[in-house]
């Protein structure tokens, strides 16, 4: 209801002059949008507010527009301020001030406090707001100064909750005026119902004065809202339009979004990020679910799963308005965790399946395991050739161990010193292949990467070294360590009832050599360099290249020394002046790798490669090698 042309006879000033004396009469204006051309050929988009007749326009304490948007035709979102008409105030917002005018002052007291700014032609207080009639003007100052302090209306809540004391009605009210102020200029309508769900009295009724129309302290939308005449006027299709025509009508979306306004209900929607968040969230709930639980109790659950998140997002929505996502997490994602479980657990039992027969075919071919999965009886033995790295250990002193202690006592120490020596290489993932005597052969093989298997080898090669080395127990013995990488042939060997799986080939040959020339070099751990040069994380230092017994190809020899975060200064110059010294030895200057050696065993002492290095030096000075050198020592002895 507009009241844009006057009325003949005393009809406008009758009716302006109830309006003034109650004071409370807010009336609408019409919101008239267009598109037009200017002179330079633009499009201007244009908005023009038509008010109710003058006399009637003073007469009442406001007026507002109540524009709604259609996307694409279905009403479910509506302004509370027009950006288009200088951030103008809607009806609803209007009338929620209006209405909350006994909290004004409250408001404006909680602002200051909260470091706003307000200016000094504000009506200071509710009173003064309603004589001087800027309902409307002082709401569109309000918020402008929330749009540019957004930071003040955290502040205000936390204010009021101190400064308000128990009055909890007052702090709703509160509440619901700083989120108006503060909120989105356009927000979606928390419906009642379908049409007719907002208290509706008809004129005659209230004419009447009949039971039921004592409106004392309510806000009063009065508007045309026949809900059962196909002529239906000012009406529009929203998600409660029913199927004989029925819409609600512009005055019950009005009274809606007051009372979304006053209830600080409006529909939230989730943020992009809270949306994914929650589908993320609850897909691995359910999926987790139903991937632990047996495949009956997965079917409960899935089917379960979906009313509990339907009551769930109910709840939270008649509670707060909080709008979350309902396809998927009840329809969708059960069904997919559910069906994806059986997947899931279909293929983990293969995989399991697989990885016992991979277990079992390192010890037996594929063929034979398919068979004994028959048939017990059909075992029979072959070799296959794998990459993998080996790790050998030997004890010092084993000798003369053995000789001081029975055989009961040297078999107890025995088993402590192995399980010295197992834990490391279990707990790295290694598998212990061979024990002869006081020696341990160990392998790393299986699924993981080739630089995972030579870091694990070399980290349980550090941690065996450094147990052996701390503990004053003659169980624990000083050991030499040596690590080599390459393909190894593992398989049952062996004849007529006695089989051993074991690994044999160069590269455990090779690794068994790196032992003797731990003797030679007084080194404890030495790696070829196809451990060296693949990994990171260790300090490494180059020690030469050797001819080892039994060997035709030379083979480059790295000393492990620590884990790279656990090196000093000082023993990363020591690796580099050392491996300068070889240098000059590989080149086959003596002299001069003498004198650098010479001069590093002044700084170490006990360097066993340096001093092995100088009498190296000493030795080819006087007595050269035969033939061309190739920097490549010839070992002798294993």
């Amino acid at each position: 209801m507009f009241f844009e042309e006057p009325r003949p006879g005393s009809e406008d000033k009758t009716f302006a002059d109830e309006a003034r004396k109650s004071g409370r009469v807010i009336l609408c204006q019409r919101l008239i949008s267009g598109r037009h051309q200017s002179p330079d050929g633009s499009e201007i988009y244009t908005e023009q507010l038509i008010t109710p007749i003058p006399v009637l326009e003073k007469a009442s304490a406001a007026v507002a527009p109540f524009p709604l948007p259609k996307v694409p035709k279905s009403i479910i979102r509506s302004w509370t301020f027009k950006a288009g008409s200088g951030d103008r105030p809607t009806i609803p917002v209007a009338a929620f001030q209006f209405h909350a005018m006994d909290v004004y002052d409250d408001l404006l007291h909680l602002m200051r406090k909260a470091g706003a700014e307000l200016p000094a032609d504000m009506p200071s207080d509710a009173q003064a707001v309603l004589e001087q009639k800027k309902v409307a003007q002082t709401v569109q100052e309000l918020r402008r100064i929330f749009r540019k302090n957004p930071q003040i209306a955290d502040r205000m809540i936390g204010i009021s909750g101190k400064d308000l004391g128990s009055d909890e009605k007052k702090k709703r009210l509160l509440r619901s005026l700083v989120g108006m102020y503060s909120g989105d200029e356009r927000r979606y309508m928390n419906f009642y119902g379908p049409p007719g769900s907002v208290t509706t009295i008809p004129y005659e009724r209230m004419l009447r004065a009949e039971q039921g129309t004592d409106l004392k302290g309510r806000m009063v939308f009065v508007g045309f809202s026949e809900l059962y005449q196909p002529e239906q006027k000012d009406t529009f299709y929203t998600v409660f339009s029913e199927e004989d025509g029925r819409d609600i009508s512009g005055v019950e979306l009005g009274a809606t979004g007051f009372a979304n306004l006053l209830e600080d209900m409006p529909v939230r929607p989730l943020g992009f990020g809270a949306y994914a968040a929650v589908i993320l969230a609850w897909g691995l709930v359910v999926g987790a679910s139903c991937r632990y639980a047996p495949t009956f109790a997965s079917g409960v659950i899935s089917a379960g799963a979906g009313a509990v998140y339907l009551a769930f997002a109910l709840n939270r929505f008649s509670a707060s308005g909080v709008w979350h996502p309902v396809v998927a997490p009840v329809f969708l994602q059960p069904v997919a965790a559910f069906f994806g479980s059986l997947l899931w657990k279909y293929a983990e039992a293969n995989r399991e399946r697989r990885n016992i027969r991979n277990a079992v075919g390192f010890y037996l071919p594929a063929d034979v395991v398919d068979r004994l999965a028959k048939n017990l009886s059909g075992m029979k033995t072959e070799s296959r050739v794998v990459h993998g790295v080996c790790l050998y250990t030997d004890a010092e002193g084993f000798t003369g161990m053995a000789e001081a202690m029975d055989t009961e006592q040297l078999g107890r120490e025995m088993n402590r010193y192995y399980e010295a020596i197992f834990r490391p290489i279990k707990e790295n993932g290694g598998t212990v292949s061979n024990v002869v005597g006081d020696s341990v052969l160990a392998i790393w093989l299986g699924t993981e990467t080739a630089d995972n298997r030579l870091m694990n080898a070399c980290n349980a090669a550090i941690e065996i070294d450094r147990h052996m080395s701390r503990v004053s127990d003659k169980a624990y013995l000083p050991t030499r360590i040596g690590v080599h990488a390459g393909d190894i042939m593992l398989g049952n060997l062996g004849a007529i009832d006695h089989f051993e799986y074991r690994p044999v080939g160069d590269i455990v040959n090779a690794t068994t050599r790196l032992d003797g020339l731990n003797k030679r070099l007084g080194t404890r751990i030495l790696v070829s360099e196809d451990v060296a040069r693949h990994i990171e994380g260790f300090l490494f230092r180059n020690v030469g290249r050797f001819l080892l017994v039994g060997k035709i190809k030379p083979l480059r020899v790295f000393e492990l020394i620590c884990r790279k975060d656990e090196a000093d200064t000082s023993s990363i110059e020591a690796c580099t002046a050392f491996e300068r010294s070889l240098a000059l030895f590989e080149k086959g200057d003596w002299d001069a790798a003498a004198e650098m050696f010479r001069a590093y065993c002044s700084r170490f002492p006990d360097d066993g490669p340096a001093r092995f290095y100088l009498d190296k030096c000493g030795h080819y000075i006087s007595v050269p090698p035969e033939g061309e050198w190739d920097g490549v020592i010839k070992m002798d002895v294993k």
